[in-house]
């Protein structure tokens, strides 16, 4: 065993042999790979050995549960059921332009919903391998994610892509650097951010050491911040004490007010979730809590809240209502 990485479910391995003709595959290039394109899903579904089907390339870049924090499959119609994971996919010149990794189905058997790891994502993996026995991921330290377009007009940014910051560890590349809770990504090193899905994927392909240049938007204005990438560790990125501000702030709308209850003048944005051990579950902040004020500064929209937050101070303190009554100030030292 040459090295693993079980993030992408694969591994290399060496061997030794006297046969000097043994057939070699010729890997692809699965950037080139595009919807409609005819491919070949090969291997031992339910034990029947060298199976092979066909299909079509279904979509590419997509998400989903089959491999830990990967968001880059490609999609194929191409029948894939148990045991044909670790099986190429392959095109109609011979190539190899992905592993077959995993299938959504409700039967456990081929629906028509197959997903690959596309072949230059393992190719990096090989070479990481080689020189160095693992896999590196880079990171930012950043919780990236994508949101609706509500949202967005709250932040003024509609009709724009990239990757929204949720939350930033204290500590992180992202926080040295100098990226707070409410940047909106849009680019990296000048190529622009489709959602959050292809930045965290490219944010990770980033090489450890690698200073690499963000575009933000903070406030509707544009900016560049150049960060260090630092090395992916699990134990890190598993650790919310360090995560900030450690809860998902959510529009006040309509129809959240009226699940709660609230008064038609009441102003603020809502606690969506709060992450265990983080700097909000430390002052007791819960899930349902309407956020007033930060610091003093009263918070109507999302954008007020981000702005108010982004304040550099030794001490934040937020207004909160909970269950229809105000409840005491509750603060959280830096």
């Amino acid at each position: 065993l040459v090295g693993k990485d079980e993030r992408k479910d694969i591994a290399l391995v060496s061997f030794e042999s006297d046969d000097m003709n043994i057939p070699v595959a010729i890997l692809g290039d699965s950037d080139k790979v595009e919807r409609g394109d005819i491919c070949f899903a090969m291997g031992t579904p339910l034990g029947y050995g060298s199976s092979v089907t066909q299909g079509i390339i279904s979509a590419t870049g997509r998400s989903g549960s089959g491999v830990n924090n990967i968001s880059d499959f490609i999609q194929t119609d191409a029948a894939i059921n148990q045991g044909n994971s670790g099986g190429p996919l392959i095109n109609i010149y011979g190539e190899i332009i992905g592993i077959n990794t995993w299938i959504a189905s409700q039967s456990g058997g081929s629906q028509g919903l197959g997903f690959a790891i596309p072949i230059n994502n393992v190719k990096k993996a090989i070479d990481d391998f080689i020189t160095g026995g693992k896999v590196t991921y880079g990171w930012l330290g950043v919780s990236i994610g994508t949101i609706e377009e509500e949202y967005k007009k709250d932040m003024g940014l509609t009709g724009k892509d990239g990757g929204f910051a949720f939350q930033v560890f204290l500590g992180s590349p992202a926080a040295k650097g100098g990226i707070q809770p409410g940047d909106y990504i849009t680019a990296l090193n000048g190529k622009p951010a489709k959602d959050a899905n292809q930045l965290t994927r490219e944010i990770g392909d980033l090489s450890v050491g690698e200073t690499a240049t963000f575009t933000i938007i903070r406030a509707g204005k544009q900016m560049e911040i150049r960060i260090k990438i630092e090395e992916r560790l699990d134990t890190t990125v598993a650790d919310s004490s360090k995560l900030w501000p450690g809860f998902i702030a959510s529009p006040l709308t309509e129809s959240v007010r009226q699940q709660l209850k609230l008064d038609a003048k009441t102003e603020g944005i809502l606690v969506a979730n709060v992450e265990a051990k983080s700097p909000a579950s430390v002052i007791s902040l819960q899930p349902g809590d309407i956020i007033t004020a930060v610091c003093d500064k009263e918070v109507k929209t999302i954008q007020d809240f981000y702005k108010a937050l982004s304040s550099n101070q030794k001490e934040i303190w937020f207004d909160v209502i909970r269950s229809g009554h105000k409840i005491s100030t509750m603060r959280y030292k830096m």
